[in-house]
């Protein structure tokens, strides 16, 4: 009998604690979680609108209505949007589906280039069970997403500061700067030139910076890139204003429907016999006048030489004697 004794407290203990169990999965509990898988990303749009939706469920198996309480830690420091907390009244015996935004996120951060990935928390806290206030029991389950920052390719071209104006018969070259505005670094994928002018011809030069690597404009260390355009003018031009086109596309953005064009269209006049007009000093001072001059690189204008100049001094005065 004494051998049986620890066995006979132990079935005993066992007993005990079987109601206890029972009674405490009757009481019911909660749970929370996204409704997409852990390895899902969140995609930020590229637009005004810059939100991710997450979708989530509760699911409450108590015998009363719960109300659960959630915040949001953010990704890219965006913010809750709407009812911060948010809170959430789940029936008895029910799951309930729902979801919350996070807005206003930046798309151009300094630390966070477009592709980059960034974690976030939504805590979701038990506040009451059946009307009673359970706050104190600090009753918390959580859950975590990845978000990712949209890749923005916006290469720019800017104004041309030189004089666009030329005589006929001409070869010469004048720049473009090229900025990056997207949120990653960039370069100039492909440049096309046209024009309008039969007479004219126009083309991307060898020495522009097609191969730079451009930090975008939201970096300190920010730069640009320059685009020589090649001018040849031929001498039966006649004067008249010619609409250049050009055309570039961004290095980043890959290839077929995805590549990023940009545009710009500028003009340039072609005066017959007619001298560009020079600087005017007054005219730099009111910020109207051109900044840099063309360099003109080969002209094919005749010039007299010596020997034509002296052969026709001597026939003047063979004439002159004549008479």
């Amino acid at each position: 009998m004494k051998k049986l004794l620890p066995y006979l407290v132990i079935f005993s203990v066992c007993l005990t604690m079987m109601p206890m169990t029972t009674q405490s999965q009757a009481v019911g509990g909660w749970e929370f979680e996204f409704v997409e898988e852990d390895e899902y990303i969140y995609n930020i749009a590229n637009s005004d609108d810059t939100k991710i939706v997450v979708e989530f469920e509760i699911t409450n198996s108590y015998l009363v209505e719960i109300e659960i309480e959630i915040t949001v830690e953010g990704p890219f420091n965006g913010e809750l949007l709407g009812e911060d907390p948010l809170i959430i009244s789940v029936g008895a015996g029910t799951t309930k589906t729902d979801d919350f935004k996070i807005g206003n996120i930046d798309l151009f951060q300094i630390n966070s280039p477009g592709g980059s990935e960034d974690e976030f928390r939504a805590l979701a806290t038990l506040k009451s069970i059946g009307g009673i206030d359970v706050s104190m029991a600090n009753d918390w389950k959580d859950d975590t997403g990845t978000a990712k920052m949209p890749r923005i390719y916006d290469l720019r071209i800017g104004d041309t500061t030189q004089n666009l104006e030329f005589n006929p018969d001409i070869e010469t070259s004048f720049s473009m700067e090229i900025t990056n505005h997207g949120n990653l670094d960039d370069q100039i994928g492909n440049a096309e030139v046209s024009d309008d002018c039969s007479l004219m011809t126009v083309k991307i030069g060898e020495d522009s910076e097609l191969t730079k690597i451009m930090k975008p404009q939201i970096a300190s260390t920010s730069g640009s890139a320059t685009i020589k355009i090649d001018i040849e003018i031929s001498a039966a031009h006649p004067s008249r204003n010619c609409d250049v086109d050009l055309r570039i596309s961004s290095g980043g953005s890959g290839e077929g429907d995805a590549i990023v064009w940009t545009e710009a269209s500028f003009r340039i006049t072609v005066k017959e016999g007619e001298a560009p007009s020079p600087k005017n000093d007054d005219e730099d001072d009111a910020g109207t006048g051109p900044i840099n001059e063309p360099i003109v690189t080969e002209q094919n204008l005749p010039s007299p030489g010596f020997p034509i100049i002296f052969a026709s001094l001597f026939l003047a005065l063979i004439v002159y004697r004549r008479e």
